[in-house]
């Protein structure tokens, strides 16, 4: 049996069926997350919906084990809410917003909106998980006019165990107005990309709005994106000079680091272990694999053969960053 092949057709399928039940047809509507995100990308998503890898797919399912996590947990510790809560928002624009966990207090008229996020941990809340639940907020509060609404992330890294909790946000109207006007922006162009073939009786050329987030990296359609195609793309540039910056940063630690070790460990070599500042101070000595390429190049040559019948090239990829030459 092909493993791969069986999670991935398999997946494809349970992801499918997921989103036909929780959010139907997404081609006839924009979402809240459709409004915090590259345009472009969005409207070509929908258009010609991607065909999602095994490791989009793995990521998708982690982020429903997440949002189960959660619910578990306050459902052990005694909370009401409501998961996946649908609003139509009222607008000239079909947008409607589904929120992962809604929690009620009748008595306070208090609506608590949770957002949960399946990710590495950040500093701080991406702009696009902000768009979000700031269109999710004025959406509630709209239904709910009577109620205080509050909005919340939690952000899971089921990798490391660690958790970010990101709250006290509170519906803003003008944001939201801003984000309403987004989507009829978002709308009309999909739209017009929908009239394809009239736009180009008409002689029109429709340029899709692009924006360059950490999401790019995710996009199906990165390829093709005019962005990318500059001869510099200047909203990379402070994740490049961070990237840069802590390398250096490490440069300098492990500099620092290795003297450091190196006392210490001529310590515990003659002395054995020691104690101190609350940590054990001991020599370690492990076993490793190791290849004696003379007696096998021996060998291989008694019976006819050479190493290098046994060595080929693979291909690995990594990040260079180089400094670009002045123009």
């Amino acid at each position: 049996m092909d493993i791969k092949n069986t999670l991935l057709t398999n997946l494809q399928k349970l992801a499918k069926q997921h989103t036909e039940e929780t959010l139907g047809d997404r081609s006839n509507y924009l979402g809240a997350s459709d409004i915090g995100n590259c345009p472009r990308k969005v409207i070509l998503e929908k258009i010609n919906p991607s065909e999602h890898d095994l490791a989009t797919l793995l990521r998708f399912e982690r982020g429903h084990m997440t949002e189960d996590i959660i619910a578990k947990v306050f459902t052990a510790a005694g909370y009401k809410f409501e998961r996946q809560v649908e609003i139509e928002v009222d607008c000239d624009t079909p947008v409607t917003v589904h929120i992962d966990f809604v929690f009620t207090d009748s008595v306070k008229k208090i609506k608590s909106i949770l957002e949960v996020k399946s990710t590495r941990v950040p500093d701080e809340p991406y702009s696009s998980w902000e768009s979000q639940l700031y269109l999710q907020m004025g959406a509630l509060a709209e239904q709910f006019p009577d109620y205080t609404i509050r909005g919340a992330f939690i952000a899971l890294d089921l990798q490391d165990g660690d958790v970010g909790f990101f709250n006290s946000y509170t519906p803003n109207e003008t944001l939201f107005n801003g984000l309403i006007e987004r989507a009829g922006t978002i709308w009309s162009h999909y739209q017009a990309m929908l009239r394809g073939n009239d736009l180009v009786r008409e002689g029109v050329e429709l340029e899709l709005k692009t924006e360059v987030s950490p999401l790019c990296g995710f996009c199906n359609h990165i390829e093709s994106c005019p962005r990318f195609e500059a001869d510099e793309v200047p909203e990379l540039a402070e994740d490049v000079n961070t990237l840069r910056n802590l390398q250096e940063e490490e440069k300098i630690l492990r500099g620092k680091i290795s003297p450091h070790k190196a006392k210490l460990f001529r310590i515990v070599e003659k002395k054995g272990s020691v104690k101190s500042a609350g940590y054990i101070l001991k020599k370690a000595t492990r076993n490793r694999k190791h290849t004696d390429f003379e007696r096998l190049e021996a060998f291989l040559a008694d019976h006819g053969s050479s190493l290098s019948e046994f060595q080929e090239n693979r291909p690995f990829s990594f990040l260079e960053v180089k400094k670009a030459k002045a123009a």
